[in-house]
Parts: structure tokens; sequence; C-alpha cells
């Protein structure tokens, strides 16, 4: 009986840094403090050591450097019983050049040679779905819901908080308004973590408060500390596939936050049509949303406590976990099917699995 085996989970982090925090470390620590056996090993790591047998084994972000080492990875899990799922967390269009060469070279190997890909967006989920169809999709959670902070928002200063990893295109857009803002008020600090190029040039203008890629404990300081935050996604259907966990963590710390056209309109207003995400069609209307809320304190304090408040109750990790820990669960029970599913799909391109059989 398959049934036989309790669940235990191996995490596996190939690219660690501050970004794996709410997807990887805060998930797995809540859930081992729930009592369930799951361990976190960084990179270098050998099989033989941190797997154990029977696991449920998630590797974030693998980049195998051929196809016939992912196939590798796979067989050696497979022999010991073990369900291999792929965390990802963007879509392949994202990345930079080198690692979109590396996974056309190797066939898109960590996507498809898994049992199925673990993700916490929907959109994700379905634009891999041609590489591997069976996913798991289980949401980010913010872990710490500080308690409502609209004391600060009294102030007469503005602290203008922008820190979206990986989107200098998108802060370019910004940077002709944000000194046209500059010149007419002297109230204004632009708060900037990782984009150097983007405070560079905003320095001579403005007032600058520069950090570079912060541990994540130490960026939610850096933006509590603030008043408005600036999320200034473009469209496109690989935007899309991103999550609103910064939306999240801006609410979840008393901010209100402007945005861009793709993903964030989904927490535009709440169910009782509060708005609790001011949403901006380009650079021009973001920041004159920004400018509105900078002048209407009792807008922008309303925003900010309909925005808390809905966090707190569909954002929360700890109301997520359950459902997280029940998917694993669900996944587990039903590992010889997903195998089997796997073998089908793969056919007769890795022969090698044809031979060997799923452990028991």
């Amino acid at each position: 009986m398959l049934n036989d085996r309790p669940l235990q989970i191996e995490v596996l982090i190939n690219s660690p840094g501050p970004h794996d925090e709410v997807r990887i470390r805060q998930p797995f620590a809540a859930l081992h403090s729930w009592g369930v056996n799951c361990r976190i090993h960084e990179r270098p790591f050998l099989f033989n050591r941190c797997i154990r047998p029977h696991s449920l084994v998630i590797w974030q972000r693998p980049l195998p450097d051929r196809w016939e080492r992912q196939m590798e990875h796979l067989q050696w899990l497979r022999e010991r019983g073990c369900l291999l799922l792929t965390e990802w967390d963007d879509h392949p269009d994202l990345f930079t050049a080198a690692i979109q060469h590396q996974l056309q070279r190797t066939q898109m190997a960590p996507l498809v040679g898994c049992h199925a890909i673990h993700s916490s967006s929907p959109a994700l989920a379905h634009a891999l779905a041609p590489l591997n169809p069976i996913t798991l999709v289980v949401e980010n959670g913010v872990n710490s819901i500080p308690a409502l902070r609209l004391e600060k928002h009294h102030s007469s200063e503005l602290r203008l908080f922008i820190g979206n990893i990986n989107r200098a295109e998108e802060h370019q857009d910004l940077v002709s308004e944000l000194k046209s803002w500059a010149t007419k008020t002297t109230q204004l600090t632009v708060v900037i973590v990782g984009d150097t190029q983007l405070a560079n040039q905003l320095t001579p203008h403005m007032k600058v408060e520069q950090h570079p890629l912060l541990e994540y404990a130490r960026y939610r300081q850096v933006l509590a500390s603030c008043h408005i935050a600036l999320l200034p996604l473009k469209k496109g259907r690989a935007q899309h596939c991103k999550t609103v966990i910064k939306w999240a963590e801006a609410a979840a710390e008393s901010v209100a936050v402007v945005a861009g056209p793709e993903l964030y309109s989904s927490v535009g207003h709440d169910a009782s049509d509060d708005r609790t995400c001011a949403i901006g069609t380009n650079a021009i209307t973001t920041m004159a949303l920004t400018r509105q809320l900078a002048r209407d304190r009792d807008a922008r304090k309303k925003q900010v406590m309909a925005a808390h408040q809905w966090v707190g109750q569909e954002w929360s990790l700890d109301r997520l976990l359950g459902q997280r820990l029940g998917a694993y669960r669900n996944l587990w029970v039903r590992r010889q099917q997903l195998d089997q599913r796997l073998l089908e799909r793969l056919g007769d391109r890795v022969p090698l699995l044809q031979q060997r059989s799923f452990a028991q």
C-alpha cells in the first residue's frame, strides 16, 4: 500500500536569495513548526546525503546543464520512491538571455522532466501546461501582518517606495514624471531598493534614499517606513504570470499601492468595492494617481485600511498554510498515479525510465 508512507518533504534551494523567503523558507519553516517532516537544503547538495527515500522533493528552479542530467536525477529519485516537483516562479521569457538559452538547449528539461510543476500563479501554470500539464499552484502568503498603522500617514513628509527586482525598464518610464513632481515639492523622498541606475538618475534632482538589495526582514522594515509604493508592471503575458505578493506585503505594512496596468487589477477593489490598489494605465496616469494619494490623506488612509483588512483575511501565511499542506498530502497519496502519467508523457524519449519501476 502506498498510503502507509508518511509525508516527508525535502526542499532544494538552487537559487538562494531574498526572493526565496516568501516562496520557500517561510512556508516550509511554518510547516515544520506544525509538525510536518520537512527539511530545507541549499546548494551545493548531494542527493544521497540530503534526500531520504520516499520523499516529496521540491526543487527550486533547477538548471541542469543538459537533458540527460535531469533524467539521471529523475530516475535516481524514482528508484527511491520520491516525487519530484520543480518549483518555478516566473515565465521563462522573463529570465536573462543566458538562462533562456540554457533552457532551450536542454529542451526545457527542468519543467518537462519532473512529476509536476510547483508554482504560485495560475496564469503561469496555464502558460507552462504545454511543457507539463500537471501543476500544483499554492498561493504566496504574507508572514507577519503588523497592526494597521494609519498614524504615519499624518506626516507632512512623503516617502515613496520603489523596490521591484528586475524592473528597471518599468522604472525608467517614471523618471521624467518623478523629476517633474520634485520641482513642485520639497517634502518628497524616493526610497529605492536595488535599482542603482534609477537612484543615480534621480539623485541630482530630488531627495533619494538608496538601498542595495536587502535581506527580507530589512526589506519589510524599509517598506514599512514609507507611505506609498509604486508597482509599475507593464502589460504582457509573461508579466501576467507573476503574483500580487508585493501588493500584499505593502498592504500588510499599511502602505498604499499604485500599480501598473498588468496583474494588479485583480486586487484593485475588495468585495465591498472599496479601492485597495490604485491602477494606472501608463507612467503619466500612474504618477497622477500617486500625486493624488499624496495630497488626499483621507483617501489614502481609506485605501490602506481596506487593503490591510483584505490581506489579513486572505493572504496571511497562517490562513493559507492548511491549503498548502492539504495539496501536498493529496499529491503524495497519488504519487504512483503521477509517476505513471510522467512515463506516459515522456514516452520513448527516456527509455531508461520505462525500464525502472517507481519504488513503493
